[in-house]
């Protein structure tokens, strides 16, 4: 009878931890159906496709749980229509967050859009562009093979570095000067130009610039009635420096909705809402891979996006984002037909590994 006693102890004891271990391992996160705001995405259910909402849920609970830490929003646009929407530490719908280098991204698409108008070229010389470089004391004659489409894969060759590695950063120097574009023309070539990539995003002024002298306005303006404005965004805070030079490295500040619109602008081949913005052969071209760089270094480079590969329903399939300082993301997943963003405001680069696992194995993963 003693025997039996404790046995049927031990049994009580063993199903009572074995409970308290499913209970643990069990998602805190709980789906919701995103709110329909008036006069702004469609909303639909994601329980209604085939996915693992237990999975999703466990990728969520890393941010709930502080595994990812400092995040601010994660959203999943599919099909057209805002599945999943999430908030934390604080931040809400409405809120903007600062793009950083998304804003890079941004850029590709608005010269894309100049480029479709026939104000430049990718195999353009940029030294065709500012002839009266070539006159001054001290001209490098091996900048005159730098490309528009070199500034765009970030592999002119100029020696300026926007890494991080650098302290001040190009970017941060360029921007304390009293001359923009002529700070660019001053680099010395680090490389020789189409050879090597290098993160350099505060020459994109040198192109910004030649969009606004060809167009005929300012390039605040050309973003508004080209972009900004047709995608229904609000806002935009691009920064405008001496002679009305306009920086496109860093600068919009958008809410997450808004990013999506952007991310969903590219899924769609340049439309929105049945209108073009900018041309299917653009949206290709510029996340098609033109600086390979591998999976190491956040992914090869098209012009000012990343372009890799993730798993989805048990394939490698092509995937290509923004980017940005802290823990941006918009990433767009063709195969899947889904658009993702997050915010953040992440401390080191362990934010930008940790978002691709979650988007990887938590938000591609999800799908059956």
């Amino acid at each position: 009878m003693f025997k039996k006693s404790v046995w049927v102890l031990i049994s009580l004891f063993a199903v009572s931890t074995s409970l308290k271990a499913a209970e643990a391992s069990k998602p805190q996160y709980k789906y919701k159906v995103p709110a329909k705001l008036s006069g702004d995405w469609d909303v639909a259910d994601l329980q209604k496709e085939n996915v693992d909402l237990n999975k999703l849920s466990l990728g969520l609970d890393k941010i709930l749980k502080g595994e990812i830490a400092d995040v601010h929003s994660l959203l999943v646009f599919r099909h057209g229509k805002l599945v999943l929407e999430e908030y934390f530490n604080g931040s809400k719908a409405r809120d903007t967050h600062k793009l950083f280098s998304c804003t890079k991204s941004v850029f590709s698409c608005l010269y894309g859009i100049a480029q479709d108008q026939g104000l430049l070229k990718l195999k353009q010389k940029v030294y065709d562009l500012y002839p009266e470089e070539r006159k001054r004391t001290g001209w490098n004659k091996k900048k005159n093979k730098i490309t528009v489409a070199m500034l765009l894969s970030m592999t002119s060759g100029l020696n300026c570095d926007d890494s991080g590695t650098a302290n001040p950063g190009c970017s941060d120097e360029m921007k304390k000067s009293s001359d923009w574009l002529a700070f660019c023309h001053d680099l010395p070539l680090g490389h020789s130009a189409g050879t090597t990539w290098t993160y350099n995003g505060a020459c994109l002024v040198l192109l910004s610039n030649k969009i606004a002298e060809k167009s005929g306005m300012s390039f605040v303006q050309f973003t508004n009635k080209y972009l900004v404005d047709p995608l229904g965004i609000k806002g935009h805070n691009l920064i405008v420096g001496p002679n009305g030079v306009t920086g496109v490295d860093t600068g919009f500040e958008w809410t997450p909705r808004d990013m999506g619109k952007f991310g969903q602008l590219y899924l769609d081949n340049g439309m929105w809402k049945g209108k073009r913005i900018v041309s299917k052969g653009w949206v290709k071209d510029s996340t098609t891979i033109h600086a390979p760089k591998g999976e190491a270094f956040g992914g090869d480079y098209g012009y000012l996006w990343y372009v890799t590969k993730m798993k989805y329903k048990g394939k490698r399939v092509k995937e290509y984002q923004a980017s940005g300082y802290a823990g941006q993301h918009i990433v767009v997943c063709p195969d899947a037909d889904l658009v993702c963003v997050m915010t953040a405001d992440g401390k080191g680069n362990a934010i930008y590994h940790q978002e691709d696992e979650l988007f990887e194995n938590y938000i591609l993963g999800c799908f059956k």
